[in-house]
């Protein structure tokens, strides 16, 4: 998992959350309320967002991925694996015991896990 983490406020603009991707070079930014997990964005969402037309000075919170799925950074690659392919996604928030975002997990580091093993 990468602890390289990219995070923005629910009142935070579109714009301004595709430019903290762009700037920091990752393919998702995880949107809290407070400490707490309340949506996801992925460069997919912005693909979608352009074919809409979504408004850049929008609030992020307005296109977020609600209920996102996460997982306890105590449960293995092979569980986050399988969560992956059974909800088809692509980023998976990592959190700790307390709930609290400590890392993301992408196909690429599951990927790139496999690699080192073989």
């Amino acid at each position: 998992m990468s602890r390289k983490l990219v995070t923005a406020r629910e009142d935070e603009k579109v714009a301004e959350v595709a430019e903290k991707m762009l700037h920091a070079r990752v393919s998702s930014v995880v949107i809290m309320s407070d400490d707490n997990v309340a949506g996801i964005v992925t460069e997919k969402d912005f693909v979608k967002f352009f074919a809409l037309r979504v408004q850049h000075h929008a609030p992020i919170k307005l296109f977020m991925t609600r209920d996102v799925i996460t997982i306890r950074e105590d449960k293995s690659v092979n569980d986050a694996r399988n969560i992956m392919l059974s909800n088809n996604i692509r980023h998976l928030p990592v959190v700790n015991t307390e709930g609290k975002l400590v890392g993301m997990l992408t196909t690429r580091d599951i990927i790139e896990s496999v690699l080192t093993l073989i």
